[in-house]
């Protein structure tokens, strides 16, 4: 099999691959931890670069009070991207990024008045599914071109746009006259044989 076709069973491979849930057979490639003390009506939280349709993975503990946070993501415009609403301790999330983007992961304890909230949390970044993904596309257009290259498409195309039209008239070998290609024979001498196209040698 010829390269181009390697590559390009080779780069469907990859964009299938980057469908798949590698996040819970690989390992991590980054990951956070810390905690925060909020007090009543505070906002605070982790910012992370996530690039796009990479797995973050969210592990929270609350202690205090009711042990609930508000939780949200905000991307760089702080538009909200995803929201979890009110959560409690032992909160578990599996969210994939839509953007390339530092992505803010927010505490929210506007719902206290009086009570303070201490926050941990551990968060995991698993890229695999963009790494995938733009390997594929780049090794597509390899393949593409690859197999342009061997199978000499370009020169075959210019060749079929650009064929030159057949000549509509013959010249007979025998007389020298020229008539239409389409009848079997010389009208002027009788000549069957040895006819060629006008212009050919």
């Amino acid at each position: 099999m010829k390269k181009g076709r390697w590559l390009l069973i080779l780069s469907i491979a990859f964009l299938v691959a980057s469908f798949l849930p590698l996040h819970l057979f690989l390992p991590r490639i980054s990951m956070l931890t810390g905690n925060y003390d909020l007090a009543p009506s505070n906002i605070n939280g982790p910012s992370m670069f996530v690039p796009f349709r990479s797995v973050v993975i969210l592990d929270l503990n609350v202690d205090g009070a009711n042990r609930d946070v508000y939780f949200y993501v905000t991307g760089a415009s702080t538009e909200r991207v995803f929201d979890a609403g009110r959560v409690y301790n032992g909160y578990h999330l599996e969210w994939t990024s839509t953007g390339f983007s530092s992505y803010t992961f927010n505490f929210d304890n506007t719902m206290s008045v009086i009570s303070h909230k201490q926050v941990s949390y551990t968060l995991q970044l698993y890229p695999y599914a963009t790494i995938l993904l733009f390997l594929g596309i780049f090794l597509l257009l390899g393949s593409i071109w690859q197999i342009i290259t061997e199978e000499n498409v370009i020169s075959k195309l210019r060749g079929f746009l650009f064929k030159k039209p057949e000549p509509l008239n013959v010249t007979c070998e025998y007389c020298g006259e020229t008539y239409g290609k389409a009848l079997d024979k010389c009208p002027y001498c009788g000549a069957r044989k040895k006819i060629k196209s006008q212009g050919k040698t």
